[in-house]
């Protein structure tokens, strides 16, 4: 009988490639590829390599944040000596020595009548990728003002220590913040749309800080471990509260539909949907360490945190999240060996098999109406489109007041909400149809770059890995249809916290070395050696 099944699976693979449907399907695509390669635009969704990059370098916006990130003297360098004692010392530790040493910030050798100005130099070099480690593992604790004070006196640092990398996605996100500051100056509500749009800049700032501090394989694998030691710490307080009986008391549920449900795991996010939010980011980067991790206590350790932080999203109970990993998951097959995708689908309704009968009843009542959740949202997205009928063209600035002062007025049903429920809708609504692109442009160049990544290598544990970045912006995307993921803080900081790390990580990795070194001589601009994807 197994013979049989692998037989008819090998069948319906061969059915699948030689179909003259699937053929004709991709034949297409690749005429409409070659009919646009011309274009930068469709360039950043093909994956392919354009001779618009040359435009882009030449353009007086990259030229003027070229000036402004790296024009300026880099007076904060790694001294080369230390006092006797304090350097004995601190390398005479492991723990300091390995932490320092794949941070990139070696203490350095001691070297008689060294004064302590050195110290302080090497402290002030070492302050930008420290803070970055710090905020990443805080992230899940930490108030969002506390992480954001640590951001912006490391991007201050890092302009005098560091040369950024003027990729795609860093010239996207710099349009992205004037753009932002722009709307917040012409929103309907300056005054509070101004804080909101500060904090996303920060924000925004760390994805380009992260690719200029993390240059080599160890300081981005820190900050990988990093992100995993965070999303371990938010799954064992999830584990905490359902072993000390936490009860939602029947918020964030229908509890006509859903009397059976008690509880709805928030973990350290006070919401269930935003901690499932934050854990479509997390699973797939731990189980993409289970591959990519070398030692076997670390692969161990990734398995046992994507199965805690699995339990931990079945916990949620959000249906968006169930399914936007199942999106995510796709995403991945797709990347990693299409074949698979003919078994995707009867391994899906496997997994539904041994779910819990809540956590089934979840997933197919999207289809019910009846929900009061589902009623509610369909709702708002149609008051949404009413509202950006009207405001498509610059948007009505950031922020939920600025946003409810023109939703009052296209509500239907008296609803009162704090957002559309829509990551993109709400993009597009708080910053008009430029930001709403410009936005759109981000998403395409952190997908081009991981694209050309897995077209290009030929390791199979990065190519998981790289797959596993993916999949992971697939099934948050997902579940930004389905809601606003950045309505919270703190999940708005990990997307771009995860996008530095995974272009980081596509740079380091295609190097094939593991030392990227500092600039120490004037010379050409990184931003133009860092073009190659």
């Amino acid at each position: 009988m197994p013979i049989k099944l692998v037989s008819l699976y090998r069948l319906a693979i061969q059915w699948l490639l030689g179909s003259l449907i699937l053929r004709g399907f991709i034949a297409g695509m690749n005429w409409v590829v070659e009919l646009s390669r011309g274009s930068f635009i469709v360039g950043l969704f093909a994956a392919n390599d354009t001779p618009q990059q040359e435009n882009i370098r030449r353009s007086i916006f990259v030229r003027l944040a070229d000036k402004i990130l790296n024009g300026i003297p880099k007076p904060i360098r790694m001294p080369a000596r230390w006092p006797c004692a304090l350097s004995n010392l601190s390398t005479g530790s492991s723990l300091i020595r390995n932490f320092t040493d794949r941070l990139d910030t070696p203490v350095p050798p001691p070297v008689p009548n060294t004064n302590a100005g050195m110290v302080i130099l090497w402290g002030l070099y070492a302050l930008p990728i420290w803070a970055l480690l710090v905020v990443i593992i805080g992230l899940p604790v930490l108030p969002t003002m506390v992480l954001a004070g640590m951001l912006v006196p490391a991007f201050i640092f890092a302009l005098f220590s560091r040369r950024f990398v003027l990729d795609g996605t860093a010239v996207f996100l710099l349009l992205f913040i004037v753009i932002s500051v722009a709307a917040a100056l012409m929103s309907v509500a300056p005054a509070t749309s101004l804080p909101v749009a500060a904090i996303s800049i920060a924000f925004m700032l760390s994805t380009i800080l992260i690719v200029a501090c993390a240059k080599t394989r160890h300081s981005v694998n820190m900050l990988i471990t990093g992100f995993v030691i965070a999303a371990a710490i938010t799954g064992l307080v999830g584990m905490y509260q359902v072993f000390t009986g936490y009860r939602t008391h029947g918020a964030w549920l229908d509890m006509i539909l859903f009397v059976d449900i008690g509880l709805r795991l928030p973990s350290t996010f006070g919401n269930p949907n935003v901690f499932g939010t934050y854990l479509l980011l997390a699973i797939p980067v731990t189980a993409g360490c289970v591959v990519y991790a070398k030692k076997l206590v670390l692969k161990l350790a990734a398995l046992g945190i994507t199965g805690l932080l699995l339990a931990n999203l079945l916990a949620t109970y959000s249906r968006g999240c169930y399914v936007s990993l199942a999106i995510g998951a796709l995403a991945f097959v797709l990347i990693i060996r299409k074949e698979l995708v003919v078994a995707f689908i009867p391994a899906l309704l496997g997994v539904l098999l041994i779910l819990p009968t809540t956590v089934v009843a979840r997933i197919a009542s999207i289809a019910n109406f009846e929900d009061t959740s589902t009623a509610y949202r369909l709702n708002i997205w149609r008051g949404s489109l009413r509202m950006l009928a009207d405001f498509w063209p610059a948007g009505v600035g950031q922020g939920e007041y600025a946003f409810n002062m023109v939703y009052t007025y296209y509500s239907l049903g008296a609803i009162v909400t704090p957002h559309s429920h829509n990551l993109f809708m709400q993009i597009f609504i708080e910053t008009g149809i430029v930001g709403f692109l410009v936005f759109i442009g981000v998403l395409a160049c952190f997908f081009r770059a991981h694209a050309n990544f897995v077209r290009r290598t030929k390791e199979l544990r990065l190519k998981v890995f790289s797959a596993s970045f993916v999949a992971a912006a697939v099934g948050f995307l997902a579940q930004g249809m389905f809601d606003y993921n950045f309505y919270n803080y703190s999940v708005r900081l990990a997307f771009f916290m995860f996008m530095g790390i995974g272009i980081a990580f596509t740079r380091v990795a295609a190097d094939g070395d593991s030392q990227i070194q500092e600039e120490t001589e004037p010379r050409e601009s990184e931003w133009v050696k860092g073009y190659h994807d």
